[in-house]
């Protein structure tokens, strides 16, 4: 399957999500790529600090992607893609996510981060109209706070308005999620069945729904 994690805004978790799922494919037996097209490269470096076997992370810069992508599906070496979207709106984001099987897209529970998630969401629109192809999608909640507050309230009510389909598993303000940029371990060793671990279980279990076909229409939690 072909993952990618897309938002036109930065600080919205979009490198750790794609970090923490990778990762955790590689572990549970697949052979996985990471495609890091963020400008900042920030997965390439967390991936030298504790590599994983299975897990392949190459840093490629935007303008070779469409040549690297067709050379890297014709071998066939991998059983997943994860692709690290950069962080602002170009190019390389259309021929992106032309070519996913999910679009999963990091969001914050704020104003400026749900509006920045539709954008995306319009793109994706856009795409499946001119490809005429499926391109399911998935906004998914970052760094949340672990107790509901009006924000998150806020955020759910939003999406509801405008029908927006989201993982029911949230990514909660973790320090896991910053620790594994400083020792490259990812949740799922580091907080096994618990914390960030079990979000990170979760949520994997979720996209291999979507993508399977079983939860098409996944709804918000209450």
């Amino acid at each position: 399957m072909i993952i990618s994690f897309a938002s036109s805004k930065g600080g919205v978790g979009k490198s750790t999500t794609c970090a923490c799922i990778a990762a955790e494919l590689a572990l549970t037996g697949s052979r996985v790529l990471l495609i890091d097209l963020d400008q900042n490269k920030t997965l390439a470096r967390w991936a030298r600090k504790a590599p994983i076997d299975g897990l392949t992370v190459l840093p490629i810069e935007s303008k070779e992607f469409g040549e690297f992508f067709r050379k890297q599906s014709a071998a066939g070496n991998y059983d997943h893609i994860c692709i690290d979207l950069p962080g602002t709106r170009e190019a390389t984001m259309f021929k992106v996510l032309a070519r996913s099987d999910l679009v999963i897209i990091p969001a914050q529970a704020s104003e400026p981060d749900l509006r920045e998630a539709l954008v995306v969401v319009s793109d994706i629109r856009d795409v499946r109209e001119e490809t005429q192809r499926p391109i399911p999608y998935r906004l998914l909640l970052t760094k949340v706070f672990p107790l509901r507050s009006r924000v998150t309230d806020f955020a759910y009510q939003e999406m509801e308005r405008h029908g927006l389909p989201m993982f029911r598993t949230a990514l909660v303000e973790r320090s896991a999620y910053r620790e594994m940029f400083l020792n490259g371990q990812p949740p799922t060793q580091g907080e096994a069945g618990k914390g960030a671990g079990a979000e990170v279980q979760a949520l994997l279990a979720e996209i291999q729904a979507v993508i399977g076909g079983d939860a098409d229409t996944l709804r918000i939690a209450s």
